[in-house]
């Protein structure tokens, strides 16, 4: 009968998160469970009349089950945002450091030849064979690397990212560097990029599209709220899809006025459209705001 008693009480908690108070709780319920059916039996019912008896004199006991398991997860919670930053291992520690070092040597040196000869296609070429691999090693590190927010990517598919980063980095320099070339080709300077960048972009769009999420307990609680905050911004999906369309205009155009103006008057004054950017969401922002509607006194 124990047997039975312990398979029905695991059975009623196969929901809830194992936790020593759970388990305790669980526990005495078996106990008291066993008290309640020996006396009924000695008062003369069949075992399965004492057990229906004895379960139905429980009452709601999950509630109690939800009050712990809700108390726990708190808990965790409030240990996780007390000691939220983990440590970094000493190789990883080693290895950001060489890697932060080669880029830094490759700036200082690019920039010793561009001073020296005055011309900037030897200085970005001198830079090439140390921003390429510090940049994907930095990558890789970064990806695999806990923080205080996500767990670490799968090594494998860090290593894809750090390569299509190291990619565009390469074609990127080059085809920078073939622009700033005597008599140069804008044709090839161009054609560079389809074989190094292209690829490595469409690679990595593939793995953010595929991306499962890393974000740690205390970060999807808080998106939880965030996502509540919003809902209560935005009452319906109207709402919200009008948002997104603001805002995905707003960027296009000012891409496009980017453009335009880079090519007409160059960059020193093309930039000038984000700010304008940026301060437009924010009022689209502060209007969607303004516009939620507020209970109305009667």
């Amino acid at each position: 009968m124990n047997t039975d008693i312990r398979s029905y009480v695991n059975n009623l908690f196969h929901n809830y998160e194992s936790t020593p108070e759970l388990e305790d709780f669980k526990e005495e319920i078996i106990l008291n469970l066993q008290d309640r059916i020996d006396d009924l039996q000695k008062k003369g019912h069949s075992t399965e009349d004492a057990f229906t008896n004895a379960v139905s004199e429980l009452g709601n006991i999950t509630e109690i089950a939800d009050d712990i398991s809700k108390e726990k997860r708190k808990e965790l919670i409030g240990k996780m945002y007390v000691d939220t930053t983990p440590k970094l291992r000493t190789g990883y520690a080693i290895a950001y450091t060489l890697a932060a070092g080669v880029l830094l040597f490759g700036l200082i040196t690019s920039m010793i030849t561009f001073f020296a000869t005055n011309n900037l296609f030897y200085a970005i070429s001198t830079i090439l064979p140390f921003i390429v691999p510090a940049g994907a090693a930095l990558v890789y590190l970064g990806l695999t690397t806990e923080t205080s927010r996500k767990h670490p990517m799968h090594r494998g598919r860090a290593l894809i990212y750090a390569i299509a980063l190291g990619s565009i980095l390469f074609g990127s320099t080059i085809s920078t560097s073939q622009y700033f070339m005597e008599n140069s080709d804008p044709v090839a300077v161009i054609g560079i990029l389809i074989p190094f960048v292209l690829p490595a972009l469409l690679a990595i769009c593939f793995l953010i599209l595929t991306e499962k999420k890393r974000l740690k307990p205390w970060v999807m609680e808080e998106e939880a709220q965030l996502a509540e905050y919003y809902s209560n911004t935005y009452q319906t999906p109207e709402q919200a899809t009008k948002r997104g369309m603001l805002s995905g205009a707003l960027w296009v155009g000012s891409i496009g006025v980017f453009i335009i103006i880079w090519m007409l008057t160059g960059i020193q004054y093309a930039w000038i459209v984000f700010i304008f950017a940026v301060v437009i969401e924010i009022l689209i922002e502060f209007s969607m705001h303004s516009s939620k509607k507020r209970p109305t006194k009667s």
